[in-house]
C-alpha cells in the first residue's frame, strides 16, 4: 500500500491570496499528509488548489468538516470561519493549525481556551509557523538561569501579507518575549505604513508596528513587527546581566559579557515562510505532544493582552498598561 494511503489525512481551508501558499506547503509535506478536503470562498484559485490535490471545492466549511473529517484542518485564511466550526472541528478531535490567532480579544480568547479543555482536551489549536517552535529556538539549551536578572530584550518580525497578518506576528512576538521576562507594566506603541487612521481592531493593523515594553524589575523590551518586508524572518536578542542570546529561526548562541561563546547551534534552516510551516508541521508529526508546553491558557491570555495594549496606545498615543485590560475584561 503506498505510504501516501497511510498518512494522517488533513482538510484545508483557504482564500485567493493564500492558495499558492497552500499549494507550496502541500508540496513540501509531500506524502507525510493526505489531503482530502479542500474549501474556502468560490474564487478560482480554491477550485485550482482544489484540483491539484484532488479534490472537490467547497464554500461551507461547518459541511466540509461533517463530510470529510481529518486529523488536521489548515487555516491558511479564517475568511467564512465562525467559532461554530471550530466546535465542529474539535468535536471531532481535529488539530487545527492556523496561519492566524483564532481570536482578537481576550473573551474570544477565553471562548477558544475552553474549546480546547474539558472533554475536546484532545483538540488543539495552534498558531504557525510559531518562533518558539523554530529550529534555531529548539535548538537553543534553556538559557534562562544563564542570562541573569536585569534583561534588555528585542524581537523583530518581519514579513509579506501573505506570510500571515501584523496581529500574527505581533501575537507570536510577544508569547516569545514573555518567555523572557514578565508582564509589562507599559507599552508605548506607534504604527507606521499602510493606514492613515489608528485601526480599531487588532486584524485591521498593517505596516509596520514599534513597541517599546517597561517591565518589572528593571526590564524592557523593544518589538519590531512588519507585514510589508520583502521577505519573512524572525530575530531575537536577549542581553541580561550575564550573558547575551540570540536566536534566528535557524540558529542560536549565547556569549558572556566579554564575548566569549558559551554555547551556539545551527540547525538545517527553513529556506521560506513555507518552510518554517512545513518545519512545525513535521516535528507535530514526529511528536504530536511537542506543543504542549508552550500551550498553556496563560500565556496566549497575556500575549494577547498585550496585544490589546499596543492597539489601544496606538489609539491613545500614550503608554498603556496590559494588566488593566486583564483587569477590565474579568
Amino acid at each position: 500500500m503506498p505510504k501516501h494511503d497511510l498518512s494522517p489525512e488533513v482538510t484545508l481551508w483557504t482564500d485567493a491570496r493564500h492558495a499558492p501558499l497552500a499549494s507550496e506547503l502541500m508540496n513540501l509535506m509531500g506524502s507525510a499528509l493526505k489531503p482530502i478536503g479542500v474549501g474556502g470562498p468560490p474564487v478560482a484559485e480554491v477550485s485550482q488548489l482544489a484540483k491539484e490535490l484532488g479534490c472537490e471545492p467547497h464554500d461551507d466549511l461547518r459541511k466540509l468538516l461533517v463530510d470529510r473529517p481529518a486529523t488536521y484542518l489548515l487555516l491558511s485564511s479564517l475568511e467564512r470561519v465562525t467559532p461554530d466550526d471550530l466546535y465542529a472541528a474539535a468535536d471531532q478531535n481535529t488539530t487545527v493549525l492556523t496561519l492566524e490567532p483564532i481570536a482578537s480579544d481576550l473573551q474570544g480568547l477565553s471562548a477558544a481556551l475552553k474549546l480546547e479543555s474539558g472533554s475536546r482536551s484532545t483538540s488543539r489549536i495552534l498558531q504557525a509557523p510559531a518562533f518558539n517552535q523554530s529550529p534555531g529556538f529548539l535548538s537553543a539549551a534553556d538559557p534562562n538561569e544563564l542570562l541573569g536578572d536585569r534583561r534588555a530584550i528585542r524581537f523583530t518580525s518581519d514579513g509579506r501579507p501573505e506570510h500571515g497578518s501584523l496581529f500574527a506576528r505581533l501575537f507570536d512576538a510577544w508569547l516569545t518575549v514573555l518567555s523572557f521576562t514578565m508582564m509589562p507594566e507599559t507599552i508605548d506603541a506607534s504604527l507606521v505604513g499602510q493606514v492613515n487612521e489608528p485601526p480599531e481592531d487588532l486584524r485591521a493593523m498593517a505596516g509596520s508596528l514599534l513597541a517599546h515594553a517597561r517591565m518589572p524589575g528593571a526590564n524592557a523590551a523593544l518589538l519590531e513587527v512588519t507585514d510589508s518586508a520583502g521577505q519573512t524572518g524572525r530575530v531575537l536578542r536577549v542581553h541580561g546581566d550575564n550573558a547575551l542570546l540570540r536566536i534566528t529561526d535557524s540558529a542560536y548562541t549565547l556569549q558572556n559579557p566579554a564575548g566569549d561563546m558559551l554555547d551556539e547551534a545551527t540547525a538545517p534552516g527553513p529556506s521560506g515562510f513555507a518552510d518554517m510551516l512545513a518545519a512545525q508541521w513535521r516535528r507535530l508529526l514526529d511528536q504530536p505532544n511537542y506543543a504542549a508546553s508552550s500551550e498553556h491558557a496563560q500565556p496566549k491570555s497575556d500575549a494577547m493582552a498585550c496585544c490589546l495594549a499596543c492597539l489601544l496606545s496606538i489609539r491613545t498615543g500614550q503608554p498603556e498598561s496590559p494588566e488593566k485590560l486583564m483587569e477590565m475584561n474579568r
